[in-house]
């Protein structure tokens, strides 16, 4: 079956899979349903897009934006302190 043999390649600890995102299981369960394995999977998505897909309500829209907000704030710190010339551990 071609929808199972696609995720054959995906690795258990990715963070980008739905199961290891932090959504509740309730939310990836429907997200799976209307066929999405990836956060990256709504990359340069609008809300508006988002809420078209089936299966997708307003709060899961804020949920995976609040996740995908959470994560990029570390890369964007750590950019900025390179950009000013500060190390890691400097305050």
């Amino acid at each position: 079956m071609k929808r199972e043999a696609q995720f054959d390649d995906l690795g258990d600890e990715d963070p980008d899979l739905l199961e290891n995102s932090g959504l509740p299981k309730q939310y990836v369960s429907r997200l799976r349903n209307a066929l999405f394995t990836r956060l990256s999977d709504f990359d340069g998505m609008s809300d508006l897009e988002m809420l078209r897909e089936p299966g997708v309500s307003s709060r899961i829209v804020k949920a995976i934006k609040a996740i995908k907000d959470e994560r990029a704030r570390p890369v964007a710190e750590r950019a900025l302190r390179s950009c000013l010339g500060l190390s890691a551990k400097e305050d």
